[in-house]
């Protein structure tokens, strides 16, 4: 191979590294639905993609902070319980051309995530 290619290989592949390899942050801020008053309650969640984990937190307005630590598939989708107070959370999530993410318990929160 000639100096320049392999030189443009190396940038060709440094650069493929970097893209896949820097984290990904992501937010969703709106009301829920569902029952009662799901409708009047505001959920904030954020996290990072990185190294294969989705990283980071949800917190209901005026309530506690929970955290969350999954493995993302090759497929870009995550899914797990967390803890709260009188039972569990579901979050489901998907990175790809579409992201979003749902969070569903007492109440379902969740819809395209912003790229912060």
């Amino acid at each position: 191979m000639r100096l320049w290619q392999l030189a443009l290989a190396a940038v060709l592949t440094l650069a493929a590294q970097t893209a896949l390899g820097a984290p990904q942050r992501y937010t969703w801020d709106g009301l829920g639905n569902g029952d009662a008053k799901c409708g009047i309650y505001r959920m904030h969640i954020e996290f990072t993609v990185d190294n294969g984990r989705a990283t980071g937190m949800f917190q209901q307005k005026g309530r506690t902070m929970r955290n969350f630590d999954l493995p993302v598939g090759a497929d870009g989708k995550f899914a797990g319980q967390v803890a709260v107070s009188g039972g569990t959370m579901s979050l489901n999530g998907v990175i790809g051309t579409s992201s979003e993410l749902k969070l569903t318990g007492y109440c379902n929160f969740g819809g395209a995530l912003t790229a912060a």
